[in-house]
Order: C-alpha cells, then sequence, then structure tokens
C-alpha cells in the first residue's frame, strides 16, 4: 500500500502545480492571441473601450469577372483590405506580394477573403483586373480584386476604412493613396492597420489573422 500511497502524494502535488500552471498558461495565450487586438475607427485612433465599436460599411463593386463583389463575400469572415492600381510603379507591387503572402498563409481558408480595390478605375477595367490576377497568381475565389466608380471607391476609403485614395496632382496617372493593409474581423470591426510594404508587418498581420479566427463567431452575426 505504501507505494500506491506515495505515487498518489506525487499525483496530487503534480495536479497541484500544473493545474494552475496550465490556467496561467492559456490565459496569457489567449490575451497573446485574442484580447490583445484593438478596434479602431479612424486611422490608428483606437476607439474608447466602452464606446460602441465603429462598423465598416457594406461595399458593391465590380470585380474581375466583371460581377459584383458585395459585402457577402466577407460576411461573417476575418478579411484584409487594400487600395492599388495595376500600373502602380512604386509602393504597389511591394504591397500586393505582402497581400500574397497572405493568401499563401491561408491557401483556400473559407475563413479568411482578401480584397484589393483600384484608385484607378478609369484604367482598371475588369478585363484588367483579370489580366492582373493571372499574371499575379491570384486565387480570385478568395482574394477579390475590384473597381467601381472613383467617388463610391474614394469614399469607402475616406469613410469605411479610415486610409487615403485620392488623386494626386501631378496628371491623369499621379494617384495617392495609402501603403496600409487594414484588418477586418467577423462582426465587420477594424481590427489593425499594416505596412503593405513591411515583411515584419505582413507577417503581424498573418499573425493577427490567425489570433481572430481563433475567435467564436458571435451567434447575431448573420449573413447580409
Amino acid at each position: 500500500m505504501k507505494p500506491i500511497k506515495g505515487k498518489a502524494i506525487v499525483l496530487f502535488f503534480l495536479v497541484i502545480v500544473t493545474v494552475p500552471l496550465l490556467a496561467f498558461t492559456l490565459m496569457r495565450w489567449y490575451e497573446n492571441n485574442v484580447e490583445a487586438l484593438p478596434y479602431y475607427k479612424k486611422g490608428t485612433s483606437i476607439e474608447d473601450p466602452d464606446s460602441k465599436h465603429f462598423t465598416v460599411p457594406d461595399f458593391a463593386f465590380l470585380n474581375a469577372d466583371s460581377n459584383l463583389v458585395k459585402s457577402d463575400f466577407v460576411s461573417g469572415k476575418v478579411w484584409v483590405v487594400n487600395y492599388f492600381f495595376t500600373s502602380c510603379p512604386s509602393i504597389c507591387p511591394k504591397m500586393m506580394a505582402g497581400m500574397r503572402f497572405v493568401q499563401e498563409a491561408f491557401p483556400n481558408d473559407d475563413q479568411v477573403r482578401l480584397v484589393s480595390l483600384t484608385v484607378d478605375p478609369y484604367h482598371d477595367s475588369p478585363a484588367k483586373l483579370k489580366s492582373y490576377a493571372k499574371k499575379k497568381n491570384i486565387n480570385l475565389q478568395q482574394w477579390q480584386l475590384a473597381t467601381g466608380s472613383k467617388s463610391g471607391l474614394y469614399l469607402f476609403a475616406r469613410n469605411g476604412l479610415f486610409i487615403t485614395a485620392t488623386d494626386g496632382d501631378g496628371g491623369d496617372n499621379d494617384f495617392i493613396h495609402s501603403d496600409k493593409i487594414v484588418l477586418i474581423d467577423r462582426e465587420k470591426h477594424i481590427r489593425g492597420y499594416y505596412t503593405g510594404t513591411d515583411n515584419d508587418e505582413i507577417n503581424r498581420l498573418i499573425k493577427d489573422i490567425s489570433r481572430l479566427k481563433l475567435m467564436p463567431k458571435n451567434k447575431s452575426n448573420t449573413p447580409l
């Protein structure tokens, strides 16, 4: 009986030590992987925790297949969105490469969506976006490229995402747009801004997408 009693004592102390340690580890894991993500309403201005979280408005733009891509494409999903234009010679190639890394990190993941909107709808027709997608190996089932009216595109950037999208002052092909990729959760709340040309920022974005995927869906969240 003595050996059994000794084993029971050892087991008792193991439980006493490991259970609190496991609870603490789980708590820290939750804090670091889910709870730590803030909510945003205007750029990098963090919302008052007691205020109602800003909700990204609905949208409807024309995709590379000449069909409307609407908010239901991202409804109930974790999604990211950025602005670009296909003939951009500067930051767009790096930004779109960053978006491609995100897609590659979540291949065919039905819980993750990507949206890239053009700031140059005059030149970026659906056919042009289709050609660009093929060249860049973009999976259009998961990642939509879209165009539309200039006013609608720019308004969504400024008032829906709180980023810049506008004409520059250097000519017809001069456009000013943010280098930020915006992360949005299943409830359509903005949860982060990431510099699309920075590899470390892209890695952080990928990690934060994984964090949001761990969060349970809100029961009140129904498809649009």
